[in-house]
């Protein structure tokens, strides 16, 4: 696997990743905090869409409408307990969406070095 380096912005203000883990139907999330915007307890979903022959949530969230995609990549179909809203910016573009949980796991950090932090932070960087 190829490193991802950690934006500067986020590299030059520790020498940890945080990351926060979150359970769906059995499986562990990593969120690293830095890409977290927020978790909402018990969401109310608008409606679900199909987009790219996958069945995803809408919630509204203030001004916001966000897509509520499937971690496992399955159709969504379920309530959740949580959802946990992510941003994530490529170049000048800036998105937030949410993933469903059913619960919050523990909360760790990891050195910038360790082997797993490539692997955590690539889908949101």
């Amino acid at each position: 696997m190829h490193a991802v380096p950690l934006p500067n912005s986020v590299s030059s203000l520790t020498d940890r990743l945080h990351v926060l883990e979150f359970h769906w139907h059995g499986v562990g999330l990593q969120i690293p905090k830095f890409a977290l915007y927020a978790c909402v307890p018990n969401p109310t979903f608008t409606c679900f869409v199909q987009r790219h022959h996958r069945q995803i949530a809408i919630m509204e969230f203030g001004r916001y409408t966000l897509p509520i995609l499937d971690p496992l990549e399955d159709d969504l179909d379920d309530q959740a307990n949580f959802v946990a809203i992510v941003s994530v910016a490529r170049g000048n573009r800036f998105g937030l969406y949410g993933f469903p949980a059913d619960n919050q796991g523990q909360s760790y950090t990891l050195p910038l070095d360790h082997e797993s932090v490539p692997r955590i932070v690539e889908y949101f960087i």
